[in-house]
C-alpha cells in the first residue's frame, strides 16, 4: 500500500451534481451547470501521528476520521477521536504535538436511554477559536453491560445516537449537558439486544449551506434495513433541538428521543444520493477549486459508481448538498472486514484537510488539500490497537 499511495496518480472528470430545484442553493455553491475538475494523488505518503512512537494511551489513536480547528491562540488543533478523545496541537498542520491529556472521556452509563456510554468527538465548530461545540458519535454498547446483550456480541449490541458537547477552554476539555438536552439525533426506536448496528452514526464535517445554515451529513440505520447518508441543518448550533433533517421535500424531519415520545421503525430522513454515495459520511468540504461541495468516504463498488468496481475510496461533488453525483474511485482499499493474513493492512476514515483553508474548521478546501486517513497495522495477522495518522496530497484541478 506503500507504493500504491506513492506512485499512483488517478485522475478523473467531476461530474456535476444532480439537477437541483433549489436554485438558491445552487447559487450559494457558486457553482455553473457545466463546471467540472479532476482530482489525482500527488505525493508520498506521510507520518503524522506515529501511535508506536507518541501515543500516551493505548486508545490514543485516530478510530474516526481527524478533525481540526484553529483556536483563538492562533495554534492547529486535530482531535484524535476514540472513546477516549485526545488532540495534536500545533503552530500548523505540519508541526503538531501530541497532548497526553484527553480532552473527552467516555461516561460508560449503562442506561441506553442516557446517550451516555461511548463518546467519540465526530465533528467542531466553532466561530472564535474559544468557545468550541463538537457533535458526539454515541455508541450504547449492550455487550459491555450485564444483562443488556444475550449474545454478548458489540456489533449486534450496538446502537448508536448523535449528542452535542461543549468546550468553554478552546478546545482543552469538552462538556455535556445532562441527558436529553445533550441529545441531537437518536434512533426512532428503543434500544433492542441483537439487531445489529442500528441508529445515527459519525457526523460529517459541519459546511455553511443555502441561507448560511450549517449542515452535516449523518449515516442512518433503520429497524427495516434502510441505510444511507441523511442531511442535517440548523441555525443554532448549540441548541440541539433546533437541527431539523431533509425529509424529501425540505426540511421538516425532526428527530426525537423514542424513551420520550412513541416508537417509530425509520429515522424522520429521506436519504440523499441514493444509490450514488452509499453510506459515505467521513468528509464533507466545500472546495473553491472545483465550485462545488466536496465528499470523500470508504464505500463499495455499485451500480453507478465510476471507476473499477472495488471497495475503496471514492468522492462525489454537489452543488446542493442534496443531490450528488455518482461516487467515483480515487483509491482501492482493504477494509478491516476484508483484511487477508499477510495482505495489505486495512485503511480507513478519510478526511480532507486543506492547510490553506480560509475556515477556522478546514470546512472549506482548495486545490492542493491533503488526504488523511487511518492506516492499521497487524501483528500474527491480528489487528492491534496500533493505527497510525497517515496524509498524502491531493491535486484538484478545475
Amino acid at each position: 500500500m506503500r507504493r500504491l499511495l506513492a506512485t499512483v496518480v488517478l485522475t478523473a472528470a467531476i461530474l456535476g451534481g444532480g439537477a437541483s430545484g433549489d436554485a438558491a442553493a445552487a447559487s450559494a455553491a457558486g457553482a455553473g451547470p457545466s463546471a467540472g475538475g479532476a482530482i489525482e494523488i500527488a505525493g508520498q505518503r506521510q507520518m503524522v501521528f506515529d501511535w508506536s512512537r507518541q501515543a500516551c494511551a493505548p486508545v490514543e489513536g485516530p478510530d474516526l476520521p481527524v478533525r481540526a480547528f484553529r483556536d483563538r491562540g492562533g495554534q492547529v488543533q486535530v482531535l484524535l477521536s476514540h472513546h477516549e478523545n485526545y488532540r495534536l496541537i500545533g503552530p500548523t498542520l505540519s508541526r503538531l504535538r501530541v497532548d497526553c491529556r484527553p480532552v473527552l472521556s467516555s461516561v460508560e452509563d449503562s442506561d441506553p436511554r442516557a446517550y451516555g456510554d461511548r463518546r467519540w468527538i465526530a465533528s467542531v465548530f466553532t466561530r472564535d477559536g474559544k468557545t468550541v461545540w463538537a457533535l458526539i458519535h454515541e455508541e450504547f454498547q449492550g455487550n459491555r453491560h450485564p444483562g443488556r446483550c444475550p449474545s454478548g456480541s458489540y456489533y449486534r449490541c450496538w446502537y448508536n445516537a448523535v449528542t452535542l458537547a461543549r468546550s468553554d477552554d478552546g478546545g482543552r476539555s469538552y462538556r455535556q449537558a445532562p441527558s436529553p438536552r445533550r441529545l441531537i439525533a437518536a434512533p426512532p426506536f428503543r434500544y433492542r439486544p441483537g439487531i445489529g448496528p442500528s441508529g445515527v452514526f459519525t457526523p460529517s464535517n459541519f459546511v455553511r449551506g443555502p441561507g448560511g445554515a450549517s449542515y452535516v451529513l449523518v449515516r442512518i440505520r433503520d429497524l427495516d434495513g434502510r441505510r444511507g447518508a441523511c442531511l442535517l441543518r440548523t441555525a443554532m448550533v448549540s441548541e440541539p433541538n433546533s437541527w431539523r433533517a431533509w425529509d424529501g421535500h425540505g426540511f421538516g424531519g425532526r428527530f426525537r428521543d423514542p424513551y420520550l415520545t412513541p416508537e417509530r421503525r425509520r429515522a424522520p430522513c429521506a436519504p440523499v444520493g441514493r444509490g450514488r454515495i452509499a453510506e459515505m459520511t467521513e468528509s464533507l468540504t466545500f472546495n473553491t477549486a472545483l465550485r462545488r461541495y466536496l465528499l470523500v468516504g470508504v464505500a463499495p463498488p455499485g451500480p453507478l459508481s465510476v471507476g473499477r468496481k472495488s471497495t475503496g475510496i471514492y468522492y462525489s461533488t454537489s452543488t446542493d448538498l442534496i443531490h450528488w453525483a455518482p461516487r467515483r474511485l480515487l483509491l482501492p482499499v482493504v477494509t478491516r472486514s476484508g483484511y487477508r493474513c499477510g495482505g495489505p493492512t486495512p485503511i480507513a476514515y478519510p478526511s480532507v484537510v486543506d492547510p490553506r483553508s480560509s475556515s477556522r474548521i478546514f470546512a472549506s478546501s482548495g486545490g492542493g488539500p491533503f488526504l488523511y486517513f487511518t492506516q492499521f497495522r497487524y501483528r500474527h495477522c491480528r489487528q492491534t490497537e496500533n493505527r497510525d495518522l497517515m496524509r498524502v496530497r491531493l491535486r484538484i484541478s478545475p
